[in-house]
């Protein structure tokens, strides 16, 4: 038998990648319909107004010419092979068939590509480039701001730390993102815009510092909504955290969650002083929309859907991510008893009182100003004017400062003496032994003496009688005999006088601290009237339930990365150097923060009344394909999909129907193009 009679080639393949531009169908060319014998003629529907395919009588006669040709083709083979056996007619007309087919699937593939390339080609030509995630992000910043009206639009995510409007910033907390791959603005990094609704409440949240330590603190809270948008599972941008610090200042960034509706939960925290700089890199990672998750669930058990429901709530509220600032120089103010403003140009004694609650944990009522002072002729000033209050801490401090440096001192000579002690007859090159030898002879013999000192008391005793008896080497000798007599001993400032047992604060502060204690406990309340975060994330998942039929839009978990990177100045004149902290460095930075707020709250008795809280609840848009693929292959325009999911988020935050954020000249466009977050509005 001839097999390459089986070929499909001579069969009509009615597949032409053609566009006509209003052409009229022709009156003369008569229309196919099926027939009871040709049952296999496709008979298409009339022809559609502005469609640039084929009339529907020329695609009808590309079809019936297809039949037509086939059919020959078929009837070729029958001449050919026989009708019975293996390599029968019926068998060669089928797979001449399937061929056929194959040939018309690839044809269609192949014309589609040409179309879509064709498109491609003129979208990037329209354009003038290729659009990437990066450039998509800029223009929805750009088309953001034409939107919404000015009192509900997304704003940078940039905010100066300063106690009033009358104050310079003590610096600076943003959350920046840098462009990733090609296309963007700009290369350097630049503050993130979000839909933010700020509100100021006199109710005190709680922050644990330890298991045995809680803080209240008040102050401005800002919920902020963050949308990001994935192509191809490609982002175009990193976000990180960044804190920075004019020089002398100083303030504090806590990093965590929000674990209920009064409660703060601190993950990491740090002091950023001194023209620091602190960047700390975010990780975005999404869980399922909430139609991939019901869907998921479905056919499992009932005690299997109660976990994973229980264990997603879990991750709703991981997506409220936390930053707490606190303000330093109010609270010194305020923990010290001293006025207002009192410590706005004292520079020094502010790194003063810092390094003594930091590095030496020093009480603060061993600083603080205890409601009374005596002037110059020992009389007691009952009503201590602020420059009085300021003059009695400056005294404690430089009290404090002079015997840490007294014991420095003694405690040197102390260990030079046993050095010398230990080596009596070691040879001096000089008039005295280096430094630096005699600190490493005490590193070496503290771990004997050490040992020395935890014997029992009859060895104790022995070394006392052996120490007693025995002469003085000659080196020993020689040396004391050369060395000039020693001088009197410093005199160690006198300790600060003991404080007197006050009954009662003098009434203005006993009121604003009673005041301050009230506002602490009503925070603990249910019936506080102030907004649950908690709850937002379950709001804005139901309202991504009804609202996106493309399930596309992804709770999404901030989390800050392990390493970050720290700029800091040493000293005034000196470079700025950059340095990685890892985790164990975090660690540190997170206990030296801890240790000066609970100086600075006297370990939870004080609020903080000078913070402000920023919530931030994120979610990703995301698109299987890139942006040109999204707009060629799907025939889907992205800009209305993404504006969608941000008219969602922002009606939640601000709890305000989606027609009245947006301005009057869109509402026509965004009413036909997402018509359902209307009728969701006049539902409410």
């Amino acid at each position: 038998f001839d097999f390459s009679a089986i070929s499909p080639e001579s069969v009509l393949q009615p597949v032409l990648p053609l566009m006509l531009e209003d052409i009229p169908e022709r009156s003369d060319a008569p229309a196919q319909t099926p027939s009871p014998a040709t049952s296999t003629l496709v008979s298409l529907a009339g022809d559609a107004a502005g469609n640039l395919l084929l009339p529907v009588a020329d695609a009808n006669l590309l079809l019936g010419e297809e039949i037509r040709t086939l059919r020959e083709k078929k009837n070729a083979l029958s001449q050919i092979f026989p009708a019975d056996g293996l390599a029968s007619a019926i068998v060669a007309s089928t797979r001449l068939t399937l061929e056929h087919c194959d040939l018309v699937c690839k044809a269609w593939a192949d014309a589609v590509a040409y179309v879509e390339d064709m498109l491609r080609k003129q979208l990037v030509a329209a354009i003038g480039k290729e659009v990437s995630p990066a450039d998509f992000a800029s223009y929805m910043t750009f088309h953001n701001r034409k939107l919404f009206k000015p009192e509900y639009g997304p704003k940078p995510f940039c905010y100066a730390v300063r106690r009033s409007e009358r104050h310079s910033p003590e610096g600076t907390v943003s959350i920046e993102e840098d462009a990733v791959g090609p296309g963007g603005d700009s290369n350097i990094s630049q503050p993130i815009v979000s839909i933010c609704a700020k509100s100021s409440t006199e109710s005190f949240m709680t922050m644990p510092l330890s298991a045995s330590t809680t803080v209240s603190f008040g102050g401005d809270r800002y919920l902020h909504a963050y949308l990001s948008h994935q192509f191809s599972s490609q982002s175009g941008s990193q976000l990180s955290l960044a804190a920075k610090a004019r020089q002398f200042s100083s303030f504090l960034v806590i990093v965590g969650r929000v674990a209920s509706a009064s409660s703060f939960e601190p993950k990491y925290a740090a002091i950023v002083q001194n023209k620091d700089e602190l960047i700390i890199p975010l990780d975005l990672s999404t869980i399922p929309t909430p139609k991939e998750f019901k869907d998921a669930i479905e056919s499992l058990s009932p005690e299997q859907q109660s976990f994973a429901k229980a264990f997603r709530a879990m991750q709703l509220e991981s997506t409220l991510f936390g930053i707490l600032v606190v303000q330093i120089k109010p609270q010194l103010e305020q923990v010290l008893n001293l006025a207002d403003d009192s410590l706005t140009k004292e520079i020094k004694l502010t790194q003063d009182l810092m390094q003594l609650f930091i590095k030496y944990q020093i009480p603060t009522d061993l600083l603080s100003f205890d409601g009374n002072v005596a002037g110059p002729d020992a009389a007691e000033i009952v009503a201590a004017s602020a420059a009085d209050r300021l003059e009695a801490v400056k005294s404690h401090v430089k009290a404090m400062t002079d015997m840490i440096e007294q014991e420095k001192k003694e405690e040197l000579e102390q260990r030079k003496k046993e050095a010398q002690y230990s080596n009596p007859f070691a040879k001096a090159e000089g008039p005295l032994m280096d430094l630096m030898s005699v600190e490493l002879q005490c590193a070496e013999m503290a771990a004997p003496m050490m040992k020395s000192a935890s014997r029992p008391a009859s060895g104790s005793r022995g070394m006392m009688a052996f120490s007693a008896a025995a002469p003085a080497p000659p080196a020993m000798c020689c040396a004391a005999a050369a060395a000039p007599p020693p001088g009197p001993p410093s005199a160690v400032p006198p300790p600060p006088p003991p404080q007197q047992p006050q009954p009662q604060l003098q009434p203005p502060q006993q009121q604003q601290q009673q005041q301050q204690e009230d506002r602490a406990t009503a925070s603990g309340q249910s019936s506080t009237g102030t907004r649950d975060y908690t709850q937002v994330p379950k709001q804005m998942d139901e309202k991504f339930e009804k609202l996106d039929t493309d399930a596309a839009l992804r709770p999404t978990i901030i989390n800050p990365s392990k390493t970050w990177t720290k700029k800091a100045q040493e000293a005034l004149l000196a470079k700025p150097k950059t340095s990685t902290i890892g985790s164990a460095e975090q660690n540190a930075e997170k206990d030296a923060a801890f240790d000066l707020l609970d100086a600075l709250t006297k370990s939870g008795a004080l609020p903080l009344t000078h913070a402000s809280l920023h919530v931030v609840v994120a979610a990703t848009h995301c698109f299987d394909k890139s942006v040109t693929e999204t707009i060629v292959q799907d025939n889907m325009n992205p800009i209305e999909k993404v504006e969608r999911s941000c008219l969602i988020m922002a009606s939640t935050i601000h709890q305000t129907p989606p027609a009245a954020l947006i301005n009057q000249a869109h509402q026509a466009r965004v009413s036909s193009t997402s018509p359902m977050i209307f009728l969701e509005d006049t539902r409410d």
